[in-house]
């Protein structure tokens, strides 16, 4: 190599960049980026940030309905819990590419914020223990609560 930019080195040239390149194809052939590894590591740093308590799954379930259409929707139901607080949150198709989410807290008073890989998408106000998303794209996401006297707490990532 020519040596490192800003180094008092001469700048790399095409050899060296094209050493680089072969490298780069290299390692992402034998030892690829672990799916799904961004994700986790941006909830990781958000967790950290927010030294927020984390919200375990403690049930999940999936339950076909009937409509007037007889035609089957998809409904999920889970259940995050910590020890301040559970969280209940139904997912249910409101068209092919929108959901609603039907959630339900322990606490009477606390914020819910949907939290999607771009960021925030939605955030509500719970005042009687209950909170509705509506018109959420599907795709993943997760629910920070910010209760009144407590850390905030975050959900796992879940599918819509």
């Amino acid at each position: 190599m020519s040596g490192a930019p800003g180094a008092g080195g001469p700048a790399l040239d095409a050899a060296d960049l094209s050493l680089l390149e072969e490298l780069r194809e290299t390692v992402d052939r034998v030892d690829p980026c672990p799916a799904g590894l961004a994700e986790r590591v941006k909830f990781a740093l958000t967790v950290q940030s927010l030294h927020a308590q984390v919200a375990e799954l403690t049930r999940g379930e999936g339950a076909l309905t009937r409509g007037a259409d007889d035609e089957p929707d998809r409904m999920a139901t889970m259940t995050f819990s910590t020890d301040s607080v559970s969280i209940m949150v139904t997912v249910t198709e409101e068209d092919p590419d929108l959901t609603r989410i039907d959630g339900w807290l322990t606490c009477q008073r606390a914020e819910v914020e949907l939290v999607r890989p771009g960021g925030t998408e939605q955030r509500v106000s719970v005042s009687d223990g209950r909170f509705v998303l509506t018109g959420v794209p599907a795709g993943s996401a997760r629910l920070v609560v910010h209760l009144e006297d407590a850390r905030p707490v975050v959900t796992p990532t879940f599918s819509l």
